[in-house]
């Protein structure tokens, strides 16, 4: 488990939770980007719970492993969303084109 710093506060969620949430987070910085992010974590009372977060440039947190009696918090599809939207932050890669664009009816080639 992981305790995550954030502003004024804390919060405690799962190992991959926190590193997706931080690497999301640097990914947003680099973008000049901003999200709210709503995230799965242990309340107080070792319940499940959720918190949102405003990520934005500015975002500053420190994820520090913390001992956690319970069971480790997962949430696959969470951390499966945010791995998809940090590739979609990432730079985008032009694709090889096979077939040239002499086939194609109407392209404006000043344009290109």
């Amino acid at each position: 488990m992981k305790r995550i710093h954030y502003a004024s506060g804390s919060l405690l969620t799962g190992d991959d939770i926190a590193d997706v949430i931080v690497r999301f987070a640097a990914a947003l910085a680099h973008s000049n980007g901003a999200a709210e992010v709503r995230a799965p974590v242990v309340r107080d009372d070792g319940g499940r719970g959720e918190v949102l977060l405003l990520l934005g440039p500015a975002s500053q947190m420190l994820a520090e492993a913390e001992t956690y009696a319970g069971g480790e918090l997962r949430d696959e599809p969470f951390v499966a969303e945010f791995e998809h939207r940090i590739a979609s932050l990432g730079p985008q890669r032009a694709t090889f084109v096979e077939n040239g664009t002499e086939d194609l009816p109407d392209v404006d080639f000043d344009l290109l």
